[in-house]
């Protein structure tokens, strides 16, 4: 369904009963790659799974390159649906959109989970990679980039046949404006300490683009901080192991 939310309309799912908890896709993804996790505990979950600003349905409007208007754009739409309070769950990119959302607004967290994400910033090299991308989807379209970024995110043809076609539908403006947001964001280990609400950090041991010690690093800098490393697993555990990240998920609710 759609809501027109911070002048663009916004495309999300809602499903299930019990506790909410609002489920952040990666770059270039869109919501439809936690559907696996959505299905198994929609029983013992409210889930709400948005497209955010750029990516699947949801429009690009009037970005402007900043973690902070994603972080606004998901206020409008929990407040959209009353939802005071909520667990916030971020894949990568969308940890990365997690962690803004906690800085502005604390106080409508209950729990936050990381999913092989990671708090730092970019360091000077990944950041100017993020802008050469950008500028190269802007000029040759997202089939620029598809075949090398699948192959980092996952081993699994099954999976790789599933996510390339969500990459190239994503919108290059979409896409420019969030590698512009996400490479100016700042090192968030230290937001991470004064958060009074428990921080899961997932990793997986096969993951090329996030290394397990960057989710011991988020957990030993949380208050209530925990780590799990799920094995043999890459990038996308929502696909790869839905049941196992689903249930860590439940856990820290």
């Amino acid at each position: 369904m759609f809501a027109k939310l911070n002048h663009i309309h916004m495309y999300f799912e809602e499903q299930g009963q019990g506790k909410p908890v609002i489920l952040l896709h990666g770059l270039a993804l869109n919501g439809s790659i936690w559907s696996d996790v959505v299905n198994l505990f929609d029983d013992q979950v409210h889930f709400v799974v948005p497209d955010i600003r750029g990516h699947g349905r949801t429009e690009t409007g009037n970005s402007n390159g900043s973690l902070e208007q994603f972080a606004d754009d998901l206020q409008a739409l929990a407040d959209h649906l009353e939802l005071e309070k909520f667990t916030l769950v971020g894949h990568s990119m969308g940890g990365y959109v997690s962690l803004k959302f906690a800085e502005k607004y604390p106080e409508r967290l209950e729990g936050l989970v990381m999913v092989t994400s990671n708090a730092r910033s970019d360091t000077p090299e990944k950041r100017e990679a993020r802008f050469a991308e950008a500028e190269l989807v802007i000029g040759s379209g997202m089939t620029a980039i598809a075949e090398t970024m699948v192959q980092k995110l996952t081993t699994l043809t099954e999976f790789r046949q599933k996510v390339v076609p969500i990459i190239n539908n994503t919108d290059p403006k979409g896409f420019f404006n969030v590698q512009h947001a996400i490479a100016s964001r700042k090192n968030q280990l230290n937001l991470l300490g004064n958060l009074s609400i428990p921080v899961l950090a997932i990793a997986g041991s096969e993951d090329q683009l996030m290394k397990s010690e960057v989710a011991y690093e988020m957990a030993r800098a949380s208050k209530l901080g925990s780590v799990v490393v799920l094995p043999g697993i890459g990038h996308l555990p929502m696909l790869e192991e839905p049941l196992a990240l689903g249930s860590l998920i439940v856990s820290v609710l």
